[in-house]
């Protein structure tokens, strides 16, 4: 869902050594406008990350869709 979203698998992503996980996700949803309406995850480094985290320099991010439990 959210890859369709924005039409990419992957990417590179450029900004300031002052990245917090909530600057990166309006910074994605300012890019990609039908993502303010979804809800999702953030995942630094394979681990999910609450918005006040700092992301370390070369890092992977994950957008991570809501999960179905049961």
């Amino acid at each position: 869902m959210l890859a369709e979203i924005t039409g990419q698998t992957s990417e590179q992503w450029m900004t300031d050594d002052n990245l917090t996980v909530g600057k990166f996700r309006r910074q994605i949803e300012e890019k990609y406008p039908l993502l303010k309406d979804k809800k999702f995850k953030i995942a630094v480094n394979k681990q999910i990350a609450d918005d006040f985290i700092l992301v370390p320099h070369q890092s992977e991010l994950a957008l991570l869709p809501p999960f179905a439990g049961g």
